[in-house]
């Protein structure tokens, strides 16, 4: 059989999906999901992985963040693997997809090689990258960002962030039998390109009657804690106009950044987290904490709109004038990602051959992965499949099974493309 007619079983791939998903960390009487990152039910979905790796002769390495490498070795002695791969972990009500897909189709693609005696010139990896939602852990992507060595917190700093229980992240891995002795550094534990299959997350996909997107690179993201500082005092006793309310002023904040991000069209904004010092009803907020989420195309127009919230926020103060102030701080950032030409090339090859030119678009991804850490350091792209009305971070995430196993071929092709244009013969 020559590579081009290899096919992944399908049906396997869905039947783990669902049933592992099932078995840990689904929410009871719903499709959703809660797989934290270093949680009981995190490991026992990684204990299983490695496992079903080593039946079908992977070599298994665990670096110093959690991340599993699972590789099968290639005809070369002196190439670094090919990756792919994703992340176990959801969000705390999300859906069987996000991330969990991109592993579960890695691992159909090692199958398929095995069952099928082939002989790749380069070693082919599967990846599960750890914390990548950052849901118990804060810091999206967190994992993939240190082994690239480019994200501004370190090993030894994520090693420090704690759960909303007071655990670190360290402690976490130790829990779990996962703080592994491989360095999270690509320059001592690396690639030689890496491809990801994910879910959209978003409508695009199913709005165009599109079945594949060839992800050409992710957006410029941003994420701020802002702090809002007012006076506390009584609430019956102290006259409305000599109050310095820090819930008021952040609520005029929260607003505007919605509204300075539908004015200008630079991109997307959000507040997701919302904290008040004092929770009492007959006290005035003193101290208000929220984050912002800010998103965009590209670095530059990024900063745009982070300008012009920021400049919505002093008028706001100068219009109140009643005594409240705030701070801000950055806490998280990932630059934006542009996917290399060739990874890029190798999977809309591969689309195109599966369903033809006609069912594929170019598309540039909203929501952050992996693969834009990888992509700073190695040639990466990815590949997305539709998802049901745009939903996603919620149990109501879905993809078809036609869907999930059209990505895993196309996956498993545009490696097999890629590691073709490595090989010497």
């Amino acid at each position: 059989m020559t590579r081009t007619m290899l096919k992944i079983n399908g049906d396997r791939l869905n039947e783990h999906l669902q049933r592992t998903c099932s078995s840990w960390g689904a929410i009871a009487n719903s499709t959703g999901m809660r797989r934290l990152a270093l949680s009981e039910e995190d490991k026992l979905t990684r204990d299983w992985l490695i496992k079903e790796c080593k039946s079908i002769g992977c070599d298994v390495k665990i670096d110093a963040m959690g991340n599993i490498f699972a590789i099968r070795p290639g005809t070369s002695k002196d190439k670094q693997p090919i990756g792919m791969g994703s992340h176990l972990d959801t969000q705390p009500a999300g859906g069987r997809y996000d991330g969990i897909l991109g592993v579960q189709a890695a691992l159909e693609v090692l199958r398929t090689l095995h069952e099928n005696n082939v002989q790749t010139h380069c070693p082919v990896a599967l990846i599960d990258w750890t914390n990548e939602e950052g849901a118990r852990f804060p810091g999206a992507m967190m994992c993939s960002g240190v082994w690239s060595t480019k994200s501004a917190t370190s090993l030894e700093d994520c090693y420090e962030v704690k759960d909303s229980e007071g655990c670190t992240m360290r402690k976490a891995l130790q829990d779990i039998g996962y703080l592994g002795e491989t360095p999270c550094d690509y320059r001592e534990n690396g690639l030689e390109s890496y491809f990801e299959l994910h879910i959209e997350q978003g409508p695009k996909l199913e709005s165009a009657n599109k079945k594949v997107g060839v992800v050409t690179g992710v957006q410029g993201m941003k994420w701020f804690s802002v702090r809002c500082s007012g006076r506390e005092g009584h609430s019956g006793t102290t006259p409305m106009d000599q109050r310095s309310d820090a819930l008021v002023t952040a609520a005029r904040f929260v607003a505007a950044v919605s509204e300075t991000a539908k004015a200008t069209s630079l991109g997307v904004a959000t507040v997701g987290v919302i904290n008040n010092d004092t929770q009492s009803q007959a006290t005035i907020p003193s101290g208000v904490e929220f984050i912002i989420d800010i998103r965009c195309s590209t670095d530059q127009i990024l900063e745009e709109l982070c300008t012009a919230i920021f400049k919505s926020f002093d008028e706001i103060i100068q219009r109140e004038n009643d005594g409240t102030s705030y701070d801000i701080v950055r806490t998280w950032g990932l630059p934006e990602s542009i996917f290399h030409e060739d990874c890029i090339q190798a999977v809309r090859s591969a689309a195109i051959n599966e369903v033809g030119e006609a069912q594929i678009m170019d598309i540039k991804s909203s929501a952050g992965h992996d693969a834009a850490w990888c992509s700073t350091v190695v040639k990466s792209s990815m590949i997305f499949v539709p998802s049901k009305d745009g939903i996603s971070h919620n149990p109501a995430e879905y993809t078809t099974p036609e869907d999930c196993t059209l990505g895993a071929q196309v996956l498993l092709q545009a490696v097999l493309s890629y590691d073709k244009g490595c090989s010497p013969d």
